[in-house]
């Protein structure tokens, strides 16, 4: 009877049921039903997350309990580190901009940000510049550009990494700038640049575009500047001293 009872759960897609509805104390029906249908409840929600975290494309799983902050991290007046990690800036459709040199946790706390958003239910992108770039210029010219764009409507964070690393096609540049401009208080961006934006425009390869793409940008942007050494550096350095 048990093994009936658990492959018909599973014929039914009850899968949280399946695996745990031996561990349900029976105390009464209606709270063994309860218990029973949390259990499924709570499975889904968990399988839903993942699929979220799995589609959002993170290259790699960072989280904000791993990110050291430090003096070297600047934050312009009214922002704090509260309000980033609290995901305030997403129902505002606000954008954060990390801006400074290599290694010193952009893309770490970028990612763990993101992160946080598609486990508290939001839907998610993350990709490089150069990825987004090449995605669109490959769904351009196969003519689904349109619909791929459709889906990012959709989304509710975007994060765009390593603007500055790989000078654009102007094509992708024109692409690229589409992209932003459709998030323009719609939706949220995270941008993580090595560069300021006055060099962006040997990324972008046009000033016109570049000045437009900018303007949008930050208009609802907080800007966190990144200094001091690289963190990868450092701990290299580190563990060279510390071999013996």
């Amino acid at each position: 009877m048990s093994e009936f009872i658990e492959q018909s759960m599973r014929t039914l897609k009850l899968g949280g049921m399946a695996r745990e509805w031996r561990s349900v104390q029976y105390e009464n029906t209606e709270q063994y039903i309860t218990d029973l249908l949390r259990l499924e409840l709570r499975e889904r929600e968990a399988n839903r997350i993942n699929r979220m975290v799995k589609t959002a494309g993170f290259r790699v799983m960072k989280t904000l309990d791993d990110f050291i902050w430090n003096n070297a991290i600047e934050l312009p007046k009214g922002l704090t580190r509260e309000y980033m990690e609290g995901l305030s800036f997403l129902p505002q459709r606000e954008n954060l901009i990390f801006m400074g040199t290599v290694g010193t946790g952009k893309t770490h706390l970028a990612t763990a940000i993101a992160l946080k958003a598609c486990q508290e239910g939001h839907r998610v992108r993350f990709f490089t510049a150069a990825s987004l770039a090449n995605i669109l210029l490959e769904k351009n010219n196969k003519g689904t550009l349109n619909a791929y764009l459709g889906t990012l409507k959709k989304v509710e964070l975007i994060v765009v990494d390593e603007i500055g690393f790989v000078p654009l096609h102007k094509d992708a540049a024109e692409l690229l700038f589409q992209v932003i401009s459709d998030c323009y208080e719609r939706k949220s961006l995270i941008i993580t640049s090595n560069l300021e934006f006055s060099q962006w425009n040997t990324v972008f390869g046009d000033n016109r575009l570049t000045a437009a793409l900018v303007d949008r940008l930050i208009h609802h942007s907080h800007i966190v500047i990144f200094s001091g050494e690289s963190y990868r550096l450092t701990q290299s350095i580190r563990r060279q001293r510390a071999s013996p």
